[in-house]
């Protein structure tokens, strides 16, 4: 709050002056706000960081928590089909050869019947069905073309489309059924009837039509025997499996249905990597550099410590599977390292696997995986610790705010005051000045002080 007038009387810079005062006032106070906020500021994006770490180990316990192992199945010659697996097949393999793949009928008019699509086709109704679903109807005007009937045709649906190819001698009108299978044949009456004669509306009956493609069932060979389908999907052949035929095959090919059991030690592994990225974080955090006589921005927090010990606690708790000689991660193959990393010893896994046996160790793991992403669910949910911590230090950030308001609250009523009292000295100069000069004016025209100036 600059005043122009502020030091006229006294000739001193008296608005500088009260700047100076109330900086040295606010500089020292900002600058500890300013290394507060980037601390805490600092400190709810390491809480951030360790977050994003504890859900990977999370993710990684939640996968050993729900393991189901997947099947795969894998076929000698992809071009002849394609198989899949919901993980109920029973594993082994069997031999598959395709016969024949199921395909949809075709019927056209016959060849030179029609000019082109706006050649009129005669009046009357057309009756179509496929194979023995419900027929449709549909009416033919006077003058109604080709065009028109292809038209209604596929805006009726009914399990037909139409289509009409030129080829050469003419227009034709193709009809193709939508579903595949010996039985979905295409049927047409005109009006009434399918031998209808082969002129006006009557060249569309079936007995004056050409099947351009017939239709087919699928017919597979498996294991020596033989399987048909209307469709080249069996998926009701073999209790869990999808069999997507894809071509025809003049032997058999192999299929092979497996479980991958390997999938049980990547996921072990796959935590462990986690749990040393984990540990790795948190180490960085909290270290000591004593050269520099400097922590890091979590060094000494309490937060650190609660999840390092609670996660290690998880770690050596047993399992209670009946029967099984195994236990623990550690007798499953995850071993503890002495600077809190941990390490996967194959070997050991597989003498686990010998002993108790898939299911087993499987078993094992689950309850032990389960039981752990409690813990990690209790560092990152909602009221999980590392949540609390980093509201804390948010309401922290707030309250600095606040005093930040306040110091500039008391810094203005500061200047406020300290300009009320310089102006009132300034003032007092003033008047002093103008007395002084007023009185050396007066001793100036005294008798003395004139004699004086004439010698």
């Amino acid at each position: 709050m600059a005043i122009s007038s502020l030091g006229v009387g006294s000739g001193l810079d008296l608005n500088q002056i009260v700047g100076d005062l109330i900086n040295a006032e606010r500089v020292p106070k900002e600058q500890r706000f300013d290394r507060r906020e980037g601390r805490i500021e600092a400190q709810i994006s390491a809480f951030g960081n360790l977050t994003n770490s504890v859900e990977q180990v999370g993710g990684s316990l939640s996968q050993l928590a729900g393991f189901e192992l997947s099947q795969s199945a894998e076929v000698s010659d992809s071009s002849v089909a394609n198989v899949t697996s919901d993980g109920t097949a029973a594993n082994g393999n069997f031999s598959l050869q395709v016969d024949q793949l199921a395909q949809a009928q075709s019927v056209a008019t016959a060849a030179g019947q029609f000019a082109d699509a706006d050649a009129e086709v005669g009046a009357g109704q057309l009756e179509i069905s496929v194979g023995g679903g419900n027929a449709i109807s549909i009416d033919v005007g006077e003058g109604d073309t080709l065009r028109d009937v292809r038209n209604a045709i596929n805006e009726a649906g009914g399990g037909v489309t139409a289509s009409i190819v030129n080829d050469g001698s003419g227009a034709r009108l193709v009809l193709n059924a939508t579903e595949t299978g010996a039985e979905n044949t295409i049927s047409v009456a005109v009006n009434g009837g399918t031998g209808a004669l082969n002129e006006g509306l009557g060249r569309l009956a079936s007995d004056n039509l050409e099947t351009t493609q017939e239709a087919r069932d699928a017919v597979a060979v498996i294991n020596g025997l033989t399987v048909t389908s209307s469709t080249n999907t069996l998926d009701d052949t073999i209790e869990g499996l999808n069999i997507e035929l894809r071509g025809t095959s003049e032997s058999p090919v192999s299929v092979s249905v497996s479980e991958d059991q390997d999938q049980l030690r990547e996921a072990l592994q796959g935590f462990v990597e986690s749990y040393n990225s984990l540990v790795g974080q948190t180490r960085e955090l909290t270290s000591f550099n004593p050269d520099s006589e400097e922590g890091s921005v979590l060094t000494g927090d309490s937060t650190i410590r609660g999840i390092r010990s609670r996660l290690g606690n998880a770690l050596i708790q047993p399992a209670q599977v009946p029967d099984a000689n195994a236990q623990t991660l550690a007798e499953l193959g995850i071993v503890s390292n002495r600077d809190g990393t941990l390490a996967f010893d194959g070997a050991r896994f597989d003498r686990a696997m010998e002993t108790d046996g898939f299911d087993r160790v499987t078993e094992i793991v689950r309850e032990i995986g389960g039981r752990m992403q409690e813990v990690t669910d209790g560092f990152i949910g909602p009221e999980g610790l590392i949540n609390a911590r980093t509201d804390g230090l948010r309401n922290d950030l707030e309250r600095i705010g606040q005093q930040r308001e306040n110091l500039e609250v008391r810094l203005e009523r500061m200047e406020e005051r300290l300009v009320g009292q310089f102006s009132r000295m300034d003032s007092a100069v003033a008047q002093m000045q103008s007395t002084g000069d007023f009185l050396m004016g007066q001793l100036a025209n005294m008798p003395l002080a004139q004699n004086n100036s004439r010698r």
